[in-house]
């Protein structure tokens, strides 16, 4: 690792207190030394993907753009060749995950949101690669979006919150209300319910709605809360025939808003000054504005507060040795609570961190940092601290730094440090981290891009729009870059621009910290002093989590389970004999007729085997069999299968919409009038639309003793116009489907079978009953995997009642079933361990955005209200920074919005915003 020196002179510093040396000190030197041993360990990929709407509607797709990059510098990664992005359901639920392939550190893909994998909800875009799985889902890129119906849904519902206190209890309710498109209301609609915590029902009932078409419904206190999401899931009664399932994420579980306190650098240090930041967050996730006042334990008011921006806010105050404090806290609904704040230490340090403006409104080119400390301290003697300030594993400044007074102030050039999160942590004389604190750097070190019109300015609809894009560096030279470019109609698709990710506040905050940003385009969407400020009170209050200096002193290897996928793949896996012992020297064949692949191989000592250097595509199947050194069947065949990325809970709760009506309402009206004119000239060929409907008219039962199909939660039927390579991957794909098949590995219950995917709901397994039988995760596996068992009848899955469960299991089992039934009634067949289908997850197969070109001479008819007028994921700019993109509008009027955003060879991001209006 390179150390960046980038202090200044003695004498730069003359206005300053300072004491410390500019030479090397052997107190910090092993703290430098054991950074660069972590960074070099542990390089940190990124990733961005730039969509090309905000929302969306059933029907659409999702063009996407992958940026992933690695270290500081942002620069296109090299370590990964294969990207996974998951598509996840309001009920935590993979709907479709797809595979792309990495080159230089970008990929194109795109999701078709059809009526198989999709209804209108909040819905979660979530991407990682291998690689970053060791990070953990924390540093994921994962975003909420909303998706809406514009065919297929009679019914519209919303969700708010009301709190209440009830003899000084507090109590939240949620307000269900329910609406056709046009917002009238239903009224005298039946209504049943049920809260769920993962599995876990906590509470059930039915009601009617009022005339404003609403509902309420107490919320239970949770106590100690899951890990999983707490949904509301209600099943509205339209007509007598009709009953409309409709699933609503709750945003919490916390029954009164939460306030936390965070002293400057981690605490509370008595006599000398403390800046506190403060965090309020409301019972819907979001920032919530609160007042109030510090008192000591003598009830005497020492200061007040009151939120600066989305709940946060700061507050400097000077505590005393030997006394307590207390925030007394009032929210804007009335509601009082009080907090106690951290214990006051009697003696060490504190590290305050200080942005300045240039006067030109931009950020200064140096910090001003404070080491506070106070007279019980240095009575101790003076202390050579050091301060190590780092960037994504990179190193810009340490030092010692001999404390002898209560104040230590020094000015920090910041020059040459990147925009981004820079990490201040002092240590005490023997190494141990005792402060930290965090600083947004923020400065114009991007890729300038420009968007200039090459024709006209104002168009009618249908016109051809000619763009010329320019890329240069900070200076002003041309550089090259790699971009993309979507081009929306903003009437019929309007965003608040401050809450949308972008390639800036993704790869530059979100991708560093964890935990909820709220509105992350706000700190850079036409950043200034202001906007500096509050960025800086989200440091205060969120942080810096990639590393833990404590790991990092320790010598603790970072957790490397999972290796960096390369673009080139391989089939590995093991050949046993049928006691269950490795067989060495035996024969794999590895065959696709639809590829020509046929390759032989032979086990090595362990049994492993390995088919390297192999291209793999979605839905490819391989055959692999297996033969003894003697030619023998007599063996078993295991493949390695990478485990599926369980699904967390959502990070991002605060952007869960309430309201998906208001938000598409503009959308939906477009989608709508654009249906009805093709459904009149007969060209209505959309994605087919399915309504929601969960309860129909009953059918006949073909079987006596199991449930009535009404009482099952999903039925699974196979579909010849829906094909699926396995009956594990039909299952995953059904519409609204809940069911998430889980990798097993190495556990002792199911070590003695290899490799297991085990059907889950939620974080719960399913028991598994076919025709009849209860079977067994070593029974099942072929069952699911291989390919799709010619004679299913159908699938009914139990996840709402425990009654349900019980009468399919026959045996008192609560949990979730999955119950099959086959047209022969008979499970078991024949099945040879030699032989096995695999279906690896291969590359998907990225489409091309269509736009039509319209001609003078034949004008086409059609009527064309894409709100998606172009998007092109493969925008390069030459060595001169040019480039030229042509497309033509839509029958769309109003004003149109250009959105580029891109990366070069060197880690200069860019991200540029462009209008004009269509009559």
């Amino acid at each position: 690792m390179k150390i960046k020196r980038l202090w200044l002179t003695l004498a730069t510093l003359m206005f300053c207190t300072y004491a410390f040396a500019q030479t090397e000190s052997a107190a910090h030197a092993p703290l430098v030394s054991a950074l660069e041993k972590w960074a070099g360990q542990n390089q940190q990929e990124k990733i961005y993907l730039h969509t090309d709407k905000p929302y969306y509607l059933v029907g659409d797709t999702i063009w996407l753009k992958a940026y992933v990059t690695m270290g500081s510098d942002h620069v296109p990664s090299t370590i990964s060749g294969a990207i996974y992005i998951d598509l996840l359901s309001e009920g935590d639920s993979i709907a479709k995950t797809i595979k792309l392939p990495v080159m230089g550190g970008l990929a194109k893909g795109d999701f078709v949101l059809n009526d198989s994998t999709t209804r209108d909800g909040n819905y979660r875009i979530r991407a990682y690669t291998e690689w970053m799985r060791n990070a953990g889902p924390d540093f994921f890129y994962d975003r909420t979006f909303s998706v809406g119906n514009s065919v297929a849904n009679e019914v519209f519902g919303k969700i708010d919150y009301i709190f209440e206190q009830d003899r000084n209890k507090p109590k939240v309710k949620a307000v269900l209300k329910y609406t056709d498109a046009k917002g009238k209301p239903f009224g005298e609609h039946g209504v049943s319910y049920s809260i769920k915590e993962g599995y876990k029902s906590l509470s059930s009932g039915r009601g009617t709605t009022n005339a404003a078409g609403e509902i309420s419904v107490e919320l239970p206190a949770s106590k100690n809360p899951s890990q999983n999401t707490t949904y509301l899931v209600t099943h509205f009664t339209l007509d007598e025939a009709t009953k409309v399932s409709k699933t609503f994420p709750l945003k919490t579980s916390q029954l009164q808003p939460d306030v936390q306190f965070f002293p400057e650098s981690g605490c509370l240090l008595a006599d000398t000054w403390n800046r506190v930041a403060f965090k309020a967050t409301g019972t819907d996730g979001l920032g919530a504005k609160v007042s109030g006042s510090i008192v000591d334990n003598e009830q005497k008011e020492i200061t007040t507060f009151e939120t600066q921006h989305l709940g946060m806010g700061f507050f400097n105050l000077m505590p005393e040795k030997g006394k307590s404090y207390t925030a007394k806290i009032k929210m804007e609904n009335g509601f009082q609570t009080a907090v106690q704040l951290p214990e006051t230490k009697t003696d060490g340090y504190t590290l305050a961190v200080y942005g300045r403006e240039n006067g030109q409104g931009a950020q200064a080119d140096t910090v001003l940092l404070r080491i506070n400390t106070n007279a019980e301290t240095l009575a101790k003697g003076a202390q050579q601290l050091s301060l190590i300030a780092q960037s994504g594993g990179t190193v810009y400044a340490a030092l010692p730094i001999n404390v002898s007074k209560t104040t230590t102030s020094l000015y920090m050039p910041i020059k040459q440090v990147p925009s981004g999160i820079l990490q201040f942590t002092l240590f005490s004389p023997t190494g141990t981290p005792i402060n930290e604190r965090v600083f947004f750097v923020q400065k114009d070190d991007n890729m300038q891009l420009k968007v200039v019109e090459t024709n006209k300015r104002e168009y009618k609809k249908r016109d051809q729009v000619s763009l010329a894009i320019a890329s240069t560096n900070p200076a002003g030279q041309p550089i090259s870059g790699n971009l993309s470019v979507a081009v929306i109609s903003e009437d019929a698709v309007p965003f608040d621009e401050t809450k949308v990710n972008t390639i800036y506040s993704q790869l530059l905050l979100k991708a560093d910290i964890k935990g909820y940003v709220e509105q992350p385009n706000y700190y850079f969407y036409n950043a200034n002093e202001k906007t500096r400020e509050n960025l800086d009170l989200l440091m205060l209050t969120q942080g810096y989590r990639r590393f833990v200096w404590k790991d990092v002193l320790a010598g603790k290897a970072p957790d490397a389970g999972y290796k960096a996928e390369k673009i080139v793949n391989a089939v590995t896996g093991q050949l046993k004999t049928l006691s269950n012992k490795p067989l060495a020297n035996g024969t794999v064949t590895l065959l696709n007729n639809k590829y020509g692949i046929l390759r032989d191989t032979v086990s090595n000592q362990q049994g492993k085997f390995s088919f390297d250097n192999l291209i793999i595509l979605d839905g490819t199947e391989f055959t692999l069999r297996g033969r003894n050194p003697k030619g023998g069947k007599l063996v078993e065949v295991l493949v390695d299968k990478a485990g599926s990325q369980p699904v967390t809970p959502n990070p991002n709760v605060g952007d869960l919409n309430p309201d998906i009506l208001s938000l598409v309402k503009t959308s939906l009206e477009t989608s709508r009038a654009l249906d009805e004119e093709l459904e009149k000239h007969g060209m209505l060929s959309r994605v087919q639309q399915l309504r929601e409907v969960s309860i129909r008219a009953k059918s006949k039962m073909a079987y006596g003793n199991t449930i009535k199909e009404s009482q099952a939660d999903e039925i699974y039927r196979p579909d010849s116009r829906r094909p699926c390579k396995t009956l594990m991957d039909c299952l995953m794909r059904m519409d609204g489907s809940r069911v998430n098949f889980v990798y097993k590995q190495g556990t002792d219950k199911y070590d003695d079978c290899g490799p297991l995917y085990i059907p889950m709901f939620q974080r719960e397994q399913y028991t598994v009953i076919i025709d009849g039988m209860t079977i067994a995760p070593c029974d099942y596996q072929t069952f699911f995997t291989g390919d799709h068992p010619a004679d299913i009848d159908k699938v009914y899955f139990s996840h709402e009642s425990k009654g349900v469960s019980a009468k399919l299991t026959g045996t008192g089992t609560f949990g979730p079933v999955m119950a099959v039934f086959t047209r022969t009634g008979n499970f078991r067949r024949g099945y040879d361990p030699s032989v096995i289908t695999y279906f690896p997850k291969g590359y998907d197969n990225a489409k091309e955005f269509y736009s039509p070109k319209y001609n003078v001479q034949n004008p086409s008819n059609v009527p064309d209200q894409r709100s998606t007028v172009y998007w092109n994921p493969s925008v390069i700019t030459g060595r001169e920074g040019k480039a030229e993109i042509s497309f033509f509008n839509s029958d769309q009027t109003g004003s149109y919005l250009v959105v580029v955003e891109g990366i070069n060879g060197q880690g200069l991001l860019g991200r540029t915003t462009y209008r004009y209006n269509v009559k």
